[in-house]
């Protein structure tokens, strides 16, 4: 964590920006905007994302006397830089961004999906011929990016650590694009996560097959900066809450997926600490 919390430090060069982002976090000196900001990680391709997100965060204003604006970024690099420089207000956010924001940045995770964790999967195309793990080695596999946690860094970790192979790696920004390229006979294999893979159209989809999965995390949660005011943060958590148990609303969650939203807190994200991904983030510049 020492080295992420002075990539941070690095990225705070300009004094006056230090100095404003200091006083938008003391305590009784924020008063209620308007509108806040919501971003999500880009799992899909940015219009893809805005597809499944906007009705969601639509909705929701409805129930607000304040609104939220969703922000995409093209690619899950484009989305940390602008993390690191805690422009976000809330943001949907994998587990390890998790981490090191709140101890970077104050981020607080409120809520998340309490039926479904996070782990890696590593997928190959049908009839390829290649179902082990330890036919990987010295082969190109294909990757989101190389910070997407279940889909590109666990499993890193996993092939280098558990298994010792060597291989080599390469990023094509988004998950859908794994699965093309890996479908299309482009990789031998590549790495994503379950959810994204069940989101795959059918053609695509049923061309894959999973040979390995990695251990479960808890899922990705809404984070919520600590310059947004406490009563902003508990309306947007209370009415999510509230309009999670909506039928209409449940079916917009599942584009995501999320299946059932409920309460987090950053102890349910500790265990990461321990987890040795540290060593495979890669610093954005």
């Amino acid at each position: 964590m020492n080295r992420l919390k002075q990539m941070f430090n690095n990225c705070a060069k300009d004094g006056l920006s230090m100095i404003l982002g200091l006083v938008l976090m003391l305590p009784g000196l924020v008063t209620a905007k308007e509108s806040y900001s919501f971003a999500v990680v880009p799992q899909y391709s940015a219009s893809e994302t805005y597809r499944v997100w906007q009705p969601i965060i639509s909705y929701l204003n409805k129930h607000l006397s304040f609104s939220l604006q969703l922000e995409t970024t093209p690619d899950i690099e484009s989305f940390e830089k602008q993390c690191q420089r805690g422009i976000f207000d809330f943001a949907f956010v994998n587990p390890y961004h998790t981490l090191w924001l709140h101890e970077a940045l104050g981020y607080v995770p409120v809520l998340t999906d309490l039926q479904s964790q996070v782990n890696g999967i590593i997928v190959s195309r049908k009839g390829a011929g290649i179902s082990q793990v330890t036919q990987l080695a010295g082969m190109q596999l294909v990757f989101p990016s190389p910070n997407s946690l279940g889909a590109s860094m666990m499993i890193r970790r996993d092939l280098t650590e558990r298994f010792q192979l060597s291989f080599y790696p390469r990023y094509v920004k988004s998950h859908s694009s794994v699965y093309l390229n890996v479908a299309l006979g482009m990789a031998e294999a590549g790495g994503g996560v379950q959810k994204t893979l069940e989101r795959q159209p059918a053609h695509i989809r049923d061309k894959l097959q999973v040979i390995y999965r990695t251990e479960n995390f808890p899922s990705h949660p809404i984070i919520v900066h600590p310059r947004v005011p406490d009563v902003i943060r508990e309306t947007v958590v209370a009415e999510l809450l509230k309009l999670s148990q909506n039928d209409e609303f449940r079916a917009l969650l599942r584009n995501v997926p999320v299946n059932q939203l409920g309460p987090v807190s950053f102890s349910d994200y500790k265990p990461l600490q321990q987890s040795g991904l540290e060593a495979y983030y890669e610093e954005q510049r």
